[in-house]
């Protein structure tokens, strides 16, 4: 049973109020947890904004309508009125391919020297793993994947880049990740996925949503090219 004393309310700026744990729940996913959450906040019109995070969520209300005090009391009795139940269904596994060649994979090369490993050795291990949609955020339709085996844990560039192709598929701390629409990133770049993750002509535009999983599939520069 999850209860109001689970979780902690507090300031996050001005007109967002943040949503953390003061205990982990035991055997609970919190990922799943904080989506189902989010989902029940999302439930009635009183916010902006609700945004899921891996262990928290953020709450965005309308200064114009309400006040601190007020946002507070109506998110406390939502969440006394979440009643959590623990996703049974097998998750949407979604099949994304990808291409390591070099000229897709910007930091291989820093990577094969950092951690003792070749090309095909990296392939192989990101490829080997089924990935859990851990949060969805940072840019538009951007999702953190996880886990990542540890062999492939690497530290975030120093240096972000500018802007990176959309479909570049990159790895930081144990987690990897498709820049779906491209732009800046600081994650290493092992790949690049042909397959267009959003499209802007259905209701949802994006393809990886929140209880999806993301399985890779390596394949060639040429059937990359006729994708």
């Amino acid at each position: 049973m999850i209860t109001l004393g689970l979780f902690r309310i507090s300031d996050f700026s001005e007109n967002i109020l943040l949503i953390s744990l003061q205990q982990k729940p035991g055997e609970v996913e919190l990922t799943d947890l904080f989506f189902s959450l989010s989902e029940h906040l999302r439930s009635t019109k009183k916010w902006i904004e609700v945004v899921s995070g891996e262990d928290s969520l953020i709450v965005k209300y309308n200064l114009f309508k309400t006040n601190n005090g007020k946002a507070k009391e109506d998110l406390e009795q939502q969440v006394k009125d979440f009643n959590y139940q623990e996703q049974k269904k097998a998750a949407n596994v979604l099949t994304v391919p990808i291409c390591y060649s070099e000229e897709f994979a910007l930091d291989i090369q820093d990577l094969k020297t950092s951690n003792s490993l070749s090309s095909q050795d990296i392939a192989e291990l990101h490829s080997s793993h089924t990935y859990k949609v851990k949060m969805i955020g940072f840019t538009p339709g951007f999702a953190y994947l996880g886990d990542l085996p540890k062999e492939l844990t690497v530290p975030r560039l120093t240096k972000p880049r500018v802007n990176l192709v959309p479909g570049s598929v990159g790895i930081a701390g144990n987690r990897t990740g498709i820049y779906t629409l491209g732009g800046p990133g600081g994650w290493r770049i092992i790949g690049r996925t042909p397959l267009k993750l959003f499209n802007q002509k259905k209701k949802n535009p994006f393809i990886i949503l929140p209880r999806m999983e993301v399985k890779f599939k390596p394949i060639s520069r040429d059937e990359f090219d006729s994708f």
